[in-house]
């Protein structure tokens, strides 16, 4: 179950987390309700790869070094965070081109 959820749902967890966050700082739609839940949103992100990949890891992998387990937090946490930004703003720049 943990390989699951570390290669399934972390990577879909924060891919659409990138693609929201960046989302609602492209809409230039600032209200507390939606700031609010992008900061929740933005947090969760955090938490998650620090407690799920990274403490998870470490506690799974006691003789992993550290720097084996940054990589892991960039492969599963940051990579798919940044490809949801990068799909929000292709998907952005293809609705302008289309204009």
């Amino acid at each position: 179950m943990g390989n699951l959820f570390l290669g399934v749902v972390v990577p879909i967890f924060h891919f659409t987390g990138g693609f929201f966050i960046l989302e609602f700082f492209l809409s230039g739609d600032y209200t507390w309700g939606r700031s609010l839940r992008t900061l929740v949103l933005f947090l969760g992100n955090v938490i998650m790869g620090y407690e799920f990949v990274y403490r998870d890891l470490q506690t799974a992998h006691p003789h992993w070094a550290g720097e084996t387990l940054k990589k892991s937090v960039i492969r599963y946490s940051l990579i798919p965070f940044s490809a949801g930004m990068t799909v929000l703003l292709t998907l952005y720049i293809l609705r302008y081109w289309a204009r």
